[in-house]
């Protein structure tokens, strides 16, 4: 799975490899996160609001680095890691709904929507409609300069029951 590859490969590699625990981050108009094995660097994905306060229909989510490796610094993706990884693409199919594509995950659409004023995503878990809060991808240790994705889980609540629901997505 390519697209795996690139999630790695487009962001700073580490020869250690280790699951470092993190509060979430946490925002305002936070939607979720992707964490990586590789280091404790997270990519944000946070609703583009209005003054408004609804979705701007030409870019309705912001997606940028936190360096909690470094100083914990926000920062932006660079080009190559927009394109073949964290960017995404986006559809209207709704007035106030938006379909996000990620560059390197199109085939689990996440739709981002408005709720009680919060913005908030919500994706296929597991089978279940789920309210979308983390992704972490699992790198191989031993991949050397080409990462090689093990693994992506997927973290949400389940929004009929409110219970937590994951999916583990392995790598062909």
């Amino acid at each position: 799975m390519k697209y795996l590859i690139f999630l790695l490969f487009a962001g700073p590699l580490s020869a250690q490899v280790t699951r470092v625990s993190l509060a979430e981050p946490s925002t305002e108009t936070g939607l979720f996160y992707i964490a990586r094995s590789t280091n404790a660097n997270v990519v944000m994905y946070e609703a583009n609001l209005g003054p408004d306060r609804q979705l701007d229909p030409e870019k309705p989510v912001n997606v940028y680095w936190i360096r909690y490796a470094e100083q914990g610094q926000k920062e932006r993706l660079s080009s190559v890691q927009w394109h073949l990884a964290y960017g995404y693409k986006h559809r209207q199919p709704q007035p106030e709904a938006f379909d996000v594509y990620l560059n390197a995950f199109k085939k689990r659409p996440v739709r981002v929507v408005m709720r009680d004023g919060r913005p908030m995503a919500y994706t296929q878990i597991n089978g279940h409609v789920a309210h979308l809060r983390k992704v972490f991808v699992q790198v191989d240790p031993d991949s050397g300069l080409m990462p090689r994705v093990q693994y992506m889980e997927l973290f949400g609540t389940d929004t009929s029951t409110d219970k937590m629901v994951s999916e583990r997505i392995v790598a062909r």
